[in-house]
């Protein structure tokens, strides 16, 4: 295996660039617990796209606070929005921070019995069966989806088939041999069986997306596995139980260099 100190780049991409930021709080009177970080994670997963040149016009905010609440439909909505006529070359973005459950596996693809689902603004939940439907079937060869999901329970929320182990290598068919820098990627708040942390009082971002913001920036070009590793640091010395995921569609080479 390469050294990751060696890393080679990844192709940049050459496309447009596109999308949706999720943060739902819930707030007073709400089925689920209200929380107190998620649309701060939005806004600052904004801001930090904004920084690597995204438009503001290519993204999308769904938040208790804005006019379009992030309902299941308007979720769905959206995600069918951010993946619409994509292309190859094209750079796609999907953050949610918020809760997360599971619920008994219908259809027997789960190894666990469970299917792991997001909770939306009106309590309905999102599967990750039908998350999948809507956000990677429809994507074509060559275009990049990055999914972000800080909520409990999310380790393979777009039931992508190959997953790291808690060291960071590759699980599932881990020969390197055939790679695909292109993958569908998804970085995951905490394991299939873990919860995740709120924001303490007076917070601001959750830790998982403070810990990919903050290990991105301060090291712009690093390899899959080493930002696997900065974002499990970061969030370890903050919650001793939980421990963030990456999953992909294809193989990838976790010494590739990591591009938005």
């Amino acid at each position: 295996m390469q050294s990751a100190h060696h890393a080679n780049p990844s192709p940049e991409p050459s496309g447009r660039k596109r999308a949706v930021c999720i943060g739902i709080n819930y707030g007073q009177g709400k089925e689920f617990s209200e929380l107190r970080g998620s649309i701060l994670d939005a806004g600052n997963i904004r801001d930090f796209l904004m920084r690597r040149g995204y438009k503001a016009d290519d993204i999308r905010m769904l938040t208790d606070d804005t006019e379009k609440k992030p309902t299941k439909n308007n979720i769905i909505e959206a995600m069918s929005w951010l993946v619409q006529s994509a292309k190859l070359g094209d750079s796609l973005f999907l953050h949610y921070s918020g809760h997360g459950d599971w619920v008994p596996d219908q259809n027997g693809d789960e190894v666990d019995g469970k299917d792991e689902d997001i909770i939306c603004y009106d309590s309905c939940p999102f599967i990750d069966d039908d998350i999948r439907k809507t956000l990677i079937d429809p994507l074509p060869a060559g275009c990049r989806l990055t999914a972000l999901f800080d909520s409990c329970h999310s380790g393979t929320i777009l039931d992508l088939p190959y997953t790291c182990d808690s060291h960071g290598r590759p699980q599932r068919e881990c020969a390197l041999s055939v790679t695909d820098p292109l993958a569908n990627i998804c970085w995951s708040g905490a394991t299939d069986e873990q919860n995740c942390a709120d924001t303490p009082q007076g917070g601001s971002m959750t830790q998982p997306v403070k810990a990919f913001i903050k290990s991105f920036e301060e090291k712009p070009k690093q390899s899959y596995k080493e930002l696997l590793h900065s974002i499990r640091k970061i969030v370890k010395r903050n919650v001793e139980n939980q421990t963030p995921q990456l999953s992909s569609s294809h193989k990838i080479d976790i010494n590739l260099n990591f591009i938005l």
